[in-house]
């Protein structure tokens, strides 16, 4: 499976195909993460619709290996704890996911961490350039009128790590992505460097978190604008 269905009546994911048609869907960017993914990695996860979709790619042979927001639900969580495995288990391979969207309320950690005296980790931001999981609500429950989802094209996420002192990556197909974790990982455990991969993907939606928390709007009965009196 490579992409998105939508539902009756959206054509969110169809449209976000066209715009972008050489680009990674989530799909094809999680698959590709799993041929560089070495099998004892310690993996962490952020709040998103990308990250929730990888939920279905990862296997584990041992216990303490994913590290999960949950349903608490924190933005910025995948950054942080990474970097907190890699304290506790500096000889494991460590890989941090988050999206574009949830990685920018955590971004300013990367001042700290380049840094000589914090270890090496290695991070992969999905950059699609829009806050997924608020946008899934839109196009379900309110005809894709979007409020706030949108991110600046203009940030680079992999120029801001290097502007930190760290290597910054973009990988924008299957080979480069599985490429640059294979080599950010032997940077990691084998020469001390932090690495940002940016995989820049298309804007696909998967699920949303739950489809019976929100309602499309309906008209109320009996009430007219013109009810409403002048202060």
């Amino acid at each position: 499976m490579d992409h998105e269905d939508d539902d009756p009546g959206t054509s969110w994911n169809e449209r976000a195909r066209a715009a972008k048609p050489d680009w990674m869907s989530p799909r094809m960017a999680w698959r590709a993460i799993q041929a560089g993914l070495p099998k004892e990695a310690i993996i962490s996860s952020d709040i998103g619709n990308n990250c929730a979709i990888g939920n279905a790619y990862p296997s584990f042979e041992e216990g303490r290996k994913y590290l999960a927001p949950g349903l608490f639900g924190p933005c910025g969580y995948g950054l942080p704890s990474i970097v907190g495995a890699k304290i506790g288990q500096p000889d494991v391979p460590v890989v941090g996911f988050a999206g574009d969207g949830a990685f920018g309320i955590a971004v300013n950690e990367l001042t700290a961490i380049g840094r000589g005296d914090w270890p090496a980790i290695t991070q992969i931001v999905f950059r699609n350039y829009q806050w997924g999981a608020e946008k899934r609500n839109t196009t379900l429950w309110y005809d894709d009128n979007f409020v706030g989802t949108e991110l600046d094209e203009e940030v680079s996420y992999a120029g801001i790590a290097k502007a930190c002192g760290l290597q910054g990556v973009v990988a924008r197909t299957m080979d480069e992505l599985t490429e640059a974790l294979r080599k950010a990982i032997d940077d990691q455990m084998n020469h001390g460097k932090t690495t940002l991969i940016e995989a820049m993907i298309n804007q696909e939606l998967g699920e949303p978190f739950r489809r019976d928390a929100m309602k499309a709007p309906v008209a109320v009965a009996g009430v007219s604008a013109t009810d409403m009196a002048a202060e």
